[in-house]
């Protein structure tokens, strides 16, 4: 099997999450791998298509990344990974949690978060539906403009979440928003009311030593690793124990280097969480993780009617289905009404 083409759309994601790209890859044996996520140049997508995948084997995919690591940049590297993993697991006529070793198909998920600027009623219905209709046990709340906004807010995600007898889990998330100092006087004024499980991003994703200042000073573990690029970057954290859950996803350099990132966290006995992802595919890469903690969801089903996904949430649960490759199947005539061209109008197919 052999690579033969590309096929790029540039798409508008709803609910104000900006711009997508979705790339499929085109075999001369008729499969199509499929990859989404965050909007990549789409020159760049083509140029790296045609420098270092045309008329390869996607089944190599290891060896295509360590290619691809070199001169390409992350989104670009992301996109293009995630199709040819969907490829390899279609090759294998097996879900992609199967072909990357998975031995159980279900991970426990937590809602991801409102916009800070939502209002207080938006907020109790976006985690009380979640917790009522698929069974969520935990969620994060944006924090970071007004303390006393986030306390109040902070009780209104737990009750909204409280369905006992266990407590929910909270987390929280504050954007790299804080200093080392500031995070740490905040953080432990909410832990006088609420048991947080984890504080995302408290301080510079680059302040290594400042997110283990803020570490050592808080009951929460400090969680991060979702905006960092390249798996080198993780490098310092790790040696200086800053992150206490590392969080991981396709968006670090795709599912290669998430697998490579996971496998260096449980070197150090850390637990990883996932991110949202397009069709909550991640659920397949959780499968295969034993270090995994949880999983980011954002929306149970999708919303953007752009592609169904086999991956069901129930019971506070991801639960992966059997379709080949990670499940996502692509609307075209939905696509084609979201997509833009490159000056960001709205109906252009690239």
């Amino acid at each position: 099997m052999k690579i033969t083409g590309v096929s790029i759309t540039p798409y508008q994601q709803r609910l104000g999450r900006g711009t997508g790209s979705l790339v499929e890859l085109h075999t001369d044996e008729g499969l199509v791998g499929v990859g989404a996520g965050r909007g990549a140049p789409t020159a760049q997508l083509n140029q790296a298509v045609a420098g270092l995948l045309m008329n390869e084997d996607p089944r190599g995919v290891a060896g295509l990344w360590e290619r691809m690591r070199e001169v390409v940049h992350c989104d670009v590297i992301a996109l293009l990974d995630l199709a040819l993993w969907d490829l390899k697991a279609k090759a294998n006529d097996e879900p992609l949690w199967k072909t990357l070793g998975g031995s159980r198909p279900r991970v426990n998920v937590h809602a991801r978060g409102l916009d800070m600027r939502s209002s207080d009623p938006d907020l109790a219905e976006w985690f009380g539906t979640r917790a009522r209709d698929c069974g969520f046990r935990g969620g994060v709340l944006k924090v970071g403009l007004d303390q006393e906004s986030d306390i109040r807010r902070l009780g209104l995600m737990r009750q909204a979440l409280f369905k006992g007898p266990a407590e929910p889990a909270l987390m929280i998330d504050a954007a790299e928003g804080w200093s080392p100092k500031e995070a740490i006087r905040r953080v432990r004024e909410m832990e006088e009311q609420f048991d947080l499980t984890w504080v995302e991003a408290p301080a510079s994703r680059w302040d290594f030593l400042g997110l283990k200042r803020v570490s050592n000073a808080i009951r929460a573990a400090v969680c991060g690793g979702e905006s960092l690029a390249a798996p080198g970057e993780f490098l310092p954290h790790f040696h200086h124990h800053a992150l206490d859950v590392v969080q991981v996803g396709v968006g670090n350099g795709g599912i290669t280097a998430a697998l490579r990132l996971a496998d260096a966290a449980f070197g150090y006995e850390l637990p990883v969480a996932l991110a949202d992802s397009p069709g909550n595919i991640h659920a397949h890469l959780a499968a295969a993780l034993p270090n995994c903690m949880s999983m980011e969801v954002g929306e149970p089903v999708p919303v953007d009617s752009i592609f169904t996904t086999d991956v069901r949430i129930e019971a506070g649960w991801a639960v992966v289905g059997d379709r080949p490759g990670h499940g996502l199947v692509i609307d075209h005539d939905a696509l084609a009404r979201a997509s833009i061209d490159r000056s960001g109008g709205a109906g252009s197919a690239a």
